[in-house]
């Protein structure tokens, strides 16, 4: 692994180089736009260089600094108050990101479409020109590092360009034009046959240039010297203890702080997203076409972002720009980027005077031929000739990005991206093939292997377009996937084909294709689709696959564990009513939980189902708690109190009519028949737990030492809500205690209503 990092060394440390020339004018500025320290910029590109970069998936992707984050950055910064509780944000979006790397939320740089990407690319390129004119020009009113286009002074990128104009600094645009021409004739093939200028990169030439007519300009030329807000300004250490004072270190005092953690998780999200959309972009940028493992680089840029937080630096992401220039330098492996930090914390550490003397201008320079290089004419040429719906993406993305910031920009173009996917899939034939034998007047409709949801539209538009008085074949035999929406556009035709006089044959998946000489299917093959109530049956298969992936992806082994057998706590006994849902209202998963179910959640000491259900659950499952649960607005206490024959169900509801004998004084006390209603729900409930204290089964888990408790719980339909009515089992169960009780179990004590074994 570490002698491949030296495989292109060469070739590194060009791209290195110039990485490290174009990061350190942008780390300083990001930190000022950000209202954070100076050298805390210097900290994240040293970080996302060295940390990042060695544990990064990405060969080419270049992390430091962004200038995407300067305004959550300062209003995190003013919301918190003071930096130092800043940095423990920092800190805790790293965790953040190590968790979503650990989710492999990485995966939705996936779905980024390609037309987006190279926009965004294209974009970063005229913001670059636009940018650094500028800078070229002598106007350095705004930090390095400005990329919106509405600027916080209120100014804008084209009002910038204007004041620019109108400002120029004569030394400056000298500095700047013979830079260009350097950065223009260095790749030219007359002299790249020389050694020397395949070896020295351009960029390193034109900071010389730019230092020596610095130097000039002092000694001969007072005229066209330039301004310090004109050359890098890095602070310097003046000893050992001045630089140990540049590192910050987070306040872990403020960990109760709920601010901290709105701030943290706003810098991960949108700290992701940035990375994620910027290494899509450098693959597709590398001469290699590697690509990266998007999980991964989101657990490197989490490490890199704990360890800049934790000494004083800004968060960190993938910058776009920093790769691009490495690697338009040459640059071949994640060593230019290791190298470009080496690189940066050496020269800071010893040699900050020189590097003060840079000027802006020349760095302004590589920057605009970057740009250039990435926002060519050609490219704009190629984009247009693969089609408008990937033109125009492209297009919309650049627009976006310019008059806005990078997310939102990206954002609309993906909006716009998306509606083209949609209406490539509204009109594609890849999933819906027709062929026509006119002398037979046959059509053969083949349907692909997979088709969605998305396709209905074109299948519905083929299906209308059927000629009169044809023998129509739609073959979906070779399908492994078709949605139940477009079976029901297939069913629904069926009735149209018949007024059309279309015979209509259809074959489903997994079915064989027939193909005889009047080329007429056989009847035994047509298969009729399910009528609309069946449509929603189709559904519930659609769910489990959904519910399953769902699974899967929380725990590869869900299903391999819970097949291995059950040992539930619980054995609930509920009405057969579809709203009660065991699972849901408990929150319980599947294997906690052993459920039996009937009309009115009756305990009858007849019913043999409730009886096996009962002792399986009780002597081989060894359940600790049985509950019997009712609801308020049951049907089957609602019909045993009015006298309507419902047939066979009378015999069943007989159950409940004799728990209203028993309590008959009680119930009629009570005038308001909706309380009459509800005290019935709950005296049935008691009454089933009276009945499991009469079984044999909970008996003798009694006198056996089982610790078996008994509840009687209602649900409330209308609230959600479970309640416990704390039955009294032993003022309940008095009159029968003697009746009911067998001889094994008769000097068991009952205890507030959860009657449990005595211990032995």
């Amino acid at each position: 692994m570490i002698s491949s990092l030296f495989t292109h060394i060469k070739s590194d440390a060009k791209g290195g180089m110039v990485a490290f020339l174009v990061a350190l004018p942008l780390c300083l500025g990001i930190a000022l736009a950000s209202g954070a320290p100076l050298f805390s910029g210097i900290i994240a590109g040293v970080i996302g260089g060295i940390v990042v970069g060695s544990l990064s998936g990405s060969a080419l992707s270049v992390s430091g600094p962004a200038a995407g984050l300067t305004a959550i950055v300062l209003g995190a910064i003013e919301k918190l108050g003071h930096y130092e509780t800043f940095l423990l944000a920092v800190v805790l979006a790293g965790v953040f990101q190590l968790i979503l790397g650990l989710l492999k939320a990485g995966s939705i740089s996936n779905y980024f479409p390609s037309s987006v990407i190279k926009g965004m690319l294209a974009a970063i390129g005229l913001t670059l020109i636009l940018k650094q004119i500028p800078h070229a020009l002598g106007y350095d009113k705004d930090a390095e590092g400005e990329s919106e286009f509405l600027q916080a002074d209120g100014e804008n990128t084209f009002t910038e360009i204007l004041q620019a104009i109108q400002h120029p600094d004569a030394g400056a645009i000298i500095i700047a034009v013979v830079s260009m021409i350097v950065l223009l004739l260095w790749d030219k093939p007359f002299l790249k046959k020389y050694s020397f200028f395949k070896t020295v990169p351009s960029a390193l030439i034109v900071v010389i240039i730019g230092i020596v007519f610095h130097t000039l300009y002092n000694l001969f030329l007072p005229g066209l010297q330039l301004s310090e807000n004109h050359l890098v300004n890095l602070p310097i250490a003046k000893g050992l203890n001045s630089f140990f004072a540049l590192f910050t270190l987070p306040d872990f005092t403020q960990l109760g702080n709920t601010q901290v953690y709105i701030s943290a998780f706003t810098i991960a999200i949108v700290a992701s997203l940035e990375t994620l959309l910027n290494v899509e972009a450098t693959d597709k940028l590398d001469p290699l076409k590697r690509n990266t493992p998007p999980n991964r680089e989101l657990k490197a840029q989490g490490v890199g972002n704990i360890v800049s937080g934790l000494i004083g630096g800004l968060p960190v992401t993938s910058v776009v720009v920093r790769s691009t220039a490495s690697i338009m330098a040459g640059s071949r492996t994640k060593m230019a980027a290791i190298l470009h930090a080496i690189l940066l914390f050496a020269c800071v550490i010893l040699i900050p005077s020189f590097l003060n003397r840079i000027p802006l201008a020349c760095l302004a320079a590589i920057l605009l031929f970057t740009g250039y290089k990435l926002a060519k004419i050609s490219i704009f040429k190629d984009m247009y000739q693969l089609g408008i719906d990937q033109f125009i993406p492209f297009v919309v993305t650049i627009v976006a990005i310019l008059f806005s910031d990078l997310l939102i920009g990206i954002a609309i173009g993906m909006v716009v991206g998306v509606f083209f996917i949609l209406k490539a899939n509204f009109k594609t034939s890849h999933f819906f093939h027709k062929q026509i034998d006119k002398e037979h007047e046959f059509i053969k409709i083949n349907l692909s292997e997979n088709v969605s949801f998305l396709n209905k539209a074109s299948i519905i538009n083929i299906l209308e377009n059927l000629p009169e008085h044809s023998s129509v074949q739609i073959d979906g035999s070779k399908s492994t996937y078709i949605d139940y929406d477009v079976l029901e556009v297939i069913e629904n035709f069926r009735e149209t084909a018949k007024l059309k006089n279309i015979n209509l044959t259809f074959l489903p998946q997994g079915s064989s294709a027939v193909n005889n000489s009047n080329h007429q299917a056989d009847e035994k093959t047509e298969i009729h689709l399910p009528i609309q109530d069946q449509t929603d049956y189709l559904g519930l298969f659609e769910n489990n696959r959904d519910w399953v992936t769902q699974k899967l992806q929380s725990d590869p082994r869900y299903f391999k564990e819970l097949a291995k057998g059950q040992s539930p706590r619980y054995l609930f006994i509920s009405c057969s009513d579809s709203r009660i849902s065991a699972s849901d209202i408990t929150g319980t998963n599947p294997g906690e939980m052993f459920v039996h179910r009937n009309v009115a959640n009756l305990v009858v000491s007849t019913d043999m189902n409730f009886l096996s259900v009962l002792q399986y659950a009780v002597e081989v499952l060894k359940v600790k708690h049985i509950i019997v649960c009712g609801h308020y607005g049951c049907g089957g206490v609602k019909a045993a109190m009015g006298d309507q024959d419902l047939g066979l169900i009378n015999k069943w509801l007989c159950n409940i009519k004799d728990v209203y004998r028993l309590h008959k004084a009680e119930l009629d006390a009570i005038t308001y028949e909706e309380a009459r209603f509800k005290k019935l729900v709950e005296l049935n409930v008691i009454e089933q737990v009276c009945n499991l204290h009469k079984t044999s089964i909970v008996q003798k888990a009694w006198s056996g030492d089982a610790s078996v408790h008994v509840h009687g719980w209602v649900y409330d339909l209308a609230e959600g809500f479970i309640k416990d009515l704390e039955i009294d089992v032993q003022k309940a169960f008095k009159d029968y205690n003697e009746v009911y009780r067998f001889s094994y179990a008769k000097e068991l004590p009952l205890e507030n209503g959860l009657v449990k074994a005595p211990k032995v």
